[in-house]
């Protein structure tokens, strides 16, 4: 294998999910000539004696790196991709949390793309997105624009974005990214602003899909943090971090904010909403902050919100399935597909076989939109009735 790579696992206070990573990924890594380089800041040094027991073991592709110097995980990632203190030169930086590893046969689609010696190697799995992602069969991207519109939204993962560090990382000018793009501790999307930030600098480029369905594991020994500064993270910075961006990604930004906002983990689904309403983190005070902002981050209506905001949830979920149903009427089946796939309270408003039928259309039409991005699943239906009169043999 002609390339070197470095996945580089960011870790503060996890020993036991680094373990159970270890144990899952360290000989699949070591058996495609990668690298584990683990960025350690914890208050205690159970980590460094849990790395330090895997290396005297005999893991010779194991390495730990003291990274107490790092402000925080942000200041922490930026020291990764300016390759702080790693053990040799790599030709590839691949940053990863540390309760995130891949499969073997996931692995190996990387190291293939690797050894094809493309510029950014990015992991997709296509079926997190919010909407019916249209045509997405594609898999070397040269147009950093178009790949931003489509895949913007799934550089926020660290564990699914590697880079070739001789043309994506070492012609950068740190200081001038942190003055100009605002990189730095307090920026929880250094990674994506500093990916197209230099995608816009290169008179060519070469982008590579690998796309996974279940070949990723993710320790629930570990769980992320940024639930506790949603707003902030997910409104606040998301928005200002792609409208930093350079000029050239100007017409997508809006689409690319929502691509994210819209998921229903974060502002898509009414029953998050009222999850976070039951929670004490959403409510007036937060409507009323960004009222004139939920229609660029969620397509959930902001009546809607306002009933939610108010405890009114039975209401929320009944002018939901009105839109629900209007949208077949309206022939607006990405929206029909956003609800229900956004919202689990359809299973029990629909009796099993509605369900069912619905699911199962639905999970067609997806698929169908995904790779030719175009469906005759819904052709010819006006009503949910007449869906369900079509699938009258369905019992």
């Amino acid at each position: 294998m002609k390339h070197s790579v470095a996945c580089c696992f960011l870790t503060h206070d996890h020993s036991d999910a680094m373990k159970d990573i270890l144990d899952k990924c360290l000989k699949i890594y070591a058996d495609n000539k990668i690298d584990i380089c683990i960025y350690d800041d914890s208050n205690d040094s159970k980590t460094y004696e849990l790395i330090d027991s895997y290396i005297q073991a005999g893991a010779d592709n194991l390495f730990y790196i003291d990274a107490h110097c790092a402000l925080n995980g942000d200041h922490k990632y930026l020291l990764v991709v300016q390759g702080y203190n790693l053990p040799k030169e790599y030709d590839y930086i691949w940053p990863c949390k540390d309760r995130v590893c891949f499969a073997e046969s996931f692995i190996k689609s990387i190291r293939t793309a690797i050894e094809e010696d493309h510029d950014v190697i990015l992991g997709a799995y296509e079926y997190a997105r919010w909407d019916v992602g249209e045509n997405l069969t594609k898999t070397i991207y040269t147009n950093p624009v178009e790949f931003y519109r489509l895949y913007g939204v799934m550089t926020t993962n660290w564990e699914c974005l590697i880079r070739k560090k001789s043309t994506m990382l070492s012609p950068i000018n740190w200081d001038q990214y942190i003055t100009q793009y605002n990189l730095g501790g307090n920026n929880s999307f250094n990674q994506t602003i500093s990916l197209f930030a230099r995608l816009s600098e290169m008179n060519e480029c070469s982008i590579k899909i690998c796309r996974y369905t279940s070949e990723r594991y993710i320790s629930d020994r570990a769980a992320s943090l940024w639930g506790n500064s949603l707003y902030e993270v997910w409104i606040d910075k998301w928005v200002a971090a792609n409208f930093s961006l350079p000029a050239i990604y100007d017409k997508y930004k809006m689409e690319v904010i929502k691509s994210q906002t819209n998921l229903s983990e974060l502002f898509g689904s009414v029953e998050r909403m009222i999850v976070l309403h039951k929670e004490g983190r959403f409510g007036g005070d937060v409507l009323e902050k960004y009222r004139n902002i939920w229609p660029f981050v969620t397509n959930i209506p902001v009546t809607v919100l306002e009933m939610i905001a108010s405890g009114n949830y039975i209401t929320a979920v009944n002018e939901t399935i009105r839109d629900f149903e209007q949208a077949f009427s309206d022939h607006d089946f990405p929206k029909a597909w956003w609800l229900i796939s956004a919202n689990t309270f359809f299973e029990k408003n629909y009796d099993d076989r509605t369900y069912r039928i619905l699911v199962g259309c639905f999970n067609a039409y997806r698929t169908d939109m995904m790779q030719e991005g175009k469906s005759n699943v819904f052709a010819g239906i006006s009503s949910l009735q007449d869906l369900l009169n079509r699938y009258s043999f369905v019992k």
